[in-house]
């Protein structure tokens, strides 16, 4: 008997969630007594402009597409899907996301000069989102859903979350 796409969908999810769950872990793992010890003493703050202003421009490039991206995959969440707004802000989004994936691919220093395990997420991301305009565009809609969604989570809010770790550039312009 053939499995259904309702009986594979559940595993898919417990499969995300896994990996969210994974991220967590690494988190609290890799910085969670420092981001103990610095909530208790930093203070929320508005953006230190001269601090971004300071950064190289494929810095300042990556924070603001990054960060109108996260916005507006926010809003097209709550969008109803298939029609023209929904994709305008898709196509929009999906520029975002090529500009932050590949102004990431200029950005080193985790690991000196050279690439980190980050980057491995950057070419997943400028692989999967032409996939996913493929998928939508031949009416694979669950497909697309589940790729965008993915791209979304994973490459923006896990990988974003991972920006504010104490110490790093994000944690600085806000907190520090």
């Amino acid at each position: 008997m053939a499995a259904t796409p309702s009986r594979i969908r559940p595993a898919s999810r417990l499969a995300g969630w896994a990996l969210v769950a994974a991220a967590a872990i690494a988190l609290a793992l890799y910085a969670g007594p420092q981001i103990i010890a610095l909530a208790k003493t930093s203070r929320l703050h508005a953006p230190d402009l001269a601090l971004f202003a300071a950064q190289p421009w494929v810095i300042q490039v990556h924070i603001l597409a990054a960060l109108a991206m996260v916005a507006l995959g926010g809003i097209i969440l709550s969008l109803r899907k298939g029609d023209r707004l929904h994709r305008t802000a898709g196509w929009i989004w999906t520029i975002l996301m090529m500009i932050t994936a590949g102004s990431s691919l200029f950005i080193v220093g985790i690991n000196g000069d050279v690439w980190s395990l980050i980057h491995l997420l950057s070419g997943w991301t400028l692989v999967s989102l032409p996939a996913a305009i493929y998928a939508a565009r031949k009416h694979r809609i669950e497909i697309h859903r589940r790729a965008m969604t993915g791209l979304f989570v994973g490459g923006a809010l896990i990988a974003g979350g991972f920006a504010f770790v104490p110490g790093r550039l994000m944690w600085r312009l806000l907190f520090g």
